[in-house]
């Protein structure tokens, strides 16, 4: 979990970012200002409809630079509040041995808005449905600088051909996903694309309907449902033939 000098160093970082935007558009202001003058002076020798007209927008400037600096400080805000609710429900047990590895159970991602609660299969295991809505989203805090290979868990969709049907977009891009078989479970994975970023990845899991087990002849449930997800995990990439050497190594 994040420390209290951690958390201060975010908050000094997030007042700096607030600063740098608040004085960026100071700076503007006054450039526009000083536009204004040289133009307006030029057309109007009395300058007194220029100094109106300049107290006018710098009005409004200056409005602008308030809401601005509100919506900046805002939306950062609730950006560092996600990310931190994510890094503090992974704790180092969920972390794989080698460290290469991010795993989030259905404790984790229970909050998303479109997942319904916790439920146990007669197996055991764990998993949240996802609800009406066909598209579920995700932010996670991932280091992109190292290739990763997303692999989601399932224990159940809603209709046998979602599978192959559903579509998965890393940062509003559609990738190809694979599908094979983990025991009893569905597993879906991809290869994330390479990236600079260090913090925020959005994944976007799409399908092409939701439907309630009552409408599909099955059980009394009437709730619409479209895929169980028991976790979603990120492992470093290996491509096949790396991993077709490593099985070979191991048969000999």
């Amino acid at each position: 979990m994040p420390t209290n000098k951690q958390q201060q160093l975010d908050v000094a970082l997030l007042l700096d970012d607030i600063n740098y935007v608040n004085q960026a558009n100071r700076i503007e202001i006054n450039r526009i200002n000083d536009q204004f003058k040289l133009h307006i002076a030029e057309a109007d020798p009395t300058g007194n409809i220029a100094v109106s007209f300049i107290e006018e927008v710098s009005s409004q400037l200056g409005q602008l630079s308030v809401k601005v600096s509100l919506a900046e400080q805002a939306i950062r805000s609730m950006r560092r509040e996600q990310k931190h609710k994510f890094t503090e429900a992974t704790t180092k047990n969920e972390m794989d041995g080698n460290g290469d590895g991010l795993q989030f159970g259905v404790r984790q991602l229970v909050s998303n808005k479109n997942l319904l609660p916790i439920e146990t299969n007669k197996d055991g295991i764990n998993y949240v449905w996802s609800s009406a809505n066909p598209e579920t989203q995700f932010t996670f805090p991932l280091d992109r600088r190292k290739k990763l290979c997303m692999q989601i868990r399932l224990v159940s969709l809603i209709k046998p051909e979602f599978p192959e049907q559903l579509k998965v977009f890393i940062d509003e891009v559609h990738i190809k996903h694979s599908l094979s078989m983990d025991g009893a479970l569905f597993l879906v994975s991809c290869n994330l694309p390479s990236s600079s970023k260090t913090n925020e990845t959005g994944i976007k899991i799409v399908l092409p309907a939701t439907h309630s087990p009552m409408s599909l002849g099955g059980s009394g449930d009437g709730r619409k449902l479209g895929i169980a997800i028991n976790e979603i995990r990120f492992v470093k990439f290996q491509n096949r033939f790396v991993q077709l050497l490593k099985r070979l190594k191991l048969k000999s």
